[in-house]
Formats: C-alpha cells, sequence, structure tokens
C-alpha cells in the first residue's frame, strides 16, 4: 500500500515538474517550441519507443469495441487529439495544470462538441462516476512508487483494455535521465520484465497481458 505522506509529497513534486515543464516536453511531438537540429538527433535515435508507444495505443484502439477512453496523466493532449481525430470520447486527467492547458488548446474545438473534458488532479484522488472501454497511461508509471494501488482502481473503473507503458531498468541512458530528474526533484521509476511480471501476477492479470520490448520502454496491454 502507499504511504499516505510519502505519496502526497512526491505528487506534488510531480506537479510541480511537468507544470513548469509543459512547453519543453511537448515539444518533442512536435507543439508549442520549434525543435533544434539537437533534439532533432535526440528524438530520432534516443526516444524510439515514444514513437512506437503511441503507435501502439492507436493500433490498439482502432476497435469499433472501443469507443470510450480514459488518458491518465494526459500531459499536453498528445494521445487524447489522435484519439478524438480516430473518433473516440476522451476524459483526460492530470495533475499538471500547465499541460492541460496544452491539452485545452490542441483539443478547443472537440471540448465544444463535448467530445473530450480534463480533470485536474491525481488519478487515486479522482472518483470517476463512469467506466470506460480502455484506458491509457504512457508515461505515468515512470513517476508512480507503488503501481498496484493504481491498477486496482483501473479495474474498478475499466472494463476491455489497459494500455500502458513503463520505463525499462538498466541501461546509460536510464541513469542519464534519473539524475536529471532528480536534480529537478521529480521520482523517477524504472522497471524490469520480472517486475512487470510480478505486479502482473498479484493482480491475476498475467495471463491476460502482453509485454511488448519498445526500445527503453515496455508497452504492457492488458485485456479486461
Amino acid at each position: 500500500m502507499t504511504n499516505t505522506k510519502e505519496y502526497i509529497s512526491e505528487t506534488k513534486d510531480v506537479a510541480t515538474f511537468f507544470h513548469g515543464y509543459a512547453a519543453d516536453f511537448d515539444s518533442i511531438y512536435g507543439h508549442t517550441k520549434k525543435r533544434s537540429n539537437w533534439d532533432k538527433f535526440l528524438d530520432k535515435y534516443f526516444r524510439v519507443s515514444m514513437r512506437l508507444r503511441y503507435e501502439l495505443v492507436l493500433k490498439y484502439t482502432a476497435t469499433n469495441e472501443i469507443r470510450t477512453i480514459l488518458d491518465v496523466g494526459c500531459g499536453g493532449g498528445v494521445y487524447c487529439e489522435a484519439l478524438l481525430n480516430a473518433g473516440k470520447t476522451v476524459t483526460g486527467i492530470d495533475i499538471a495544470e500547465g499541460m492541460l492547458q496544452l491539452a485545452e488548446q490542441k483539443t478547443a474545438q472537440y471540448i465544444t462538441e463535448g467530445k473530450v473534458n480534463y480533470i485536474h488532479s491525481g488519478y487515486l484522488e479522482h472518483p470517476f462516476s463512469q467506466q470506460y472501454d480502455a484506458a491509457v497511461l504512457v508515461g505515468f508509471f515512470d513517476y508512480i512508487k507503488t503501481p498496484i494501488d493504481t491498477f486496482k482502481k483501473l479495474e474498478k473503473e475499466v472494463t476491455k483494455e489497459l494500455l500502458m507503458s513503463f520505463p525499462k531498468s538498466g541501461g546509460f541512458l536510464g541513469w542519464q535521465r534519473k539524475v536529471r530528474y532528480k536534480m529537478r526533484n521529480c521520482p523517477l521509476y524504472y522497471y524490469s520484465k520480472t517486475d512487470l511480471e510480478s505486479l502482473l501476477g498479484q493482480m491475476g492479470w498475467l495471463n491476460k497481458a502482453e509485454i511488448i520490448d519498445i526500445e527503453r520502454d515496455f508497452f504492457v496491454r492488458v485485456t479486461l
């Protein structure tokens, strides 16, 4: 179980980090700021997993059975926008106000049409009054110390599929990223395949899950 004081402290640190980092982070996906040649080099050779997990989310949600989607840790709305363009109805939730402002700008038309709404909150703190066909949690578990609490809540609120990414432990780039985030007082957690199998096993999901190795991340699909 989560230590409440520690959870509150870490959540606040993550929210502060991403509120200030919103524009820089969002520019990786081609929004808000012009990318330098160095940034483009990094995107091409060291951020391959970001592109792959994006493609996998769109692949697995491209079915008529998936109509309503919860994007947990929706950030600047990159996935929300793509899913809305694909005809889905989306709810995005994030703790960083700066990120949500970007998401609202990207999807203003869909907000007017009632196809998307955004919630400024941590996921565990917000009670949902509806269930969703699928949930997307990409770039979310990087900052979560105890995923089981999130899994248990998802099991109640999602009926068909979970699409999730987990940063892979090991490697120089992983170490370098952890140092950068520590300097900015933002927690960061990594996972091995064994870690994921243990977590999925605790939920009884191991036989329902697909673990895909995508460069610096694991992409996990759970069919509920």
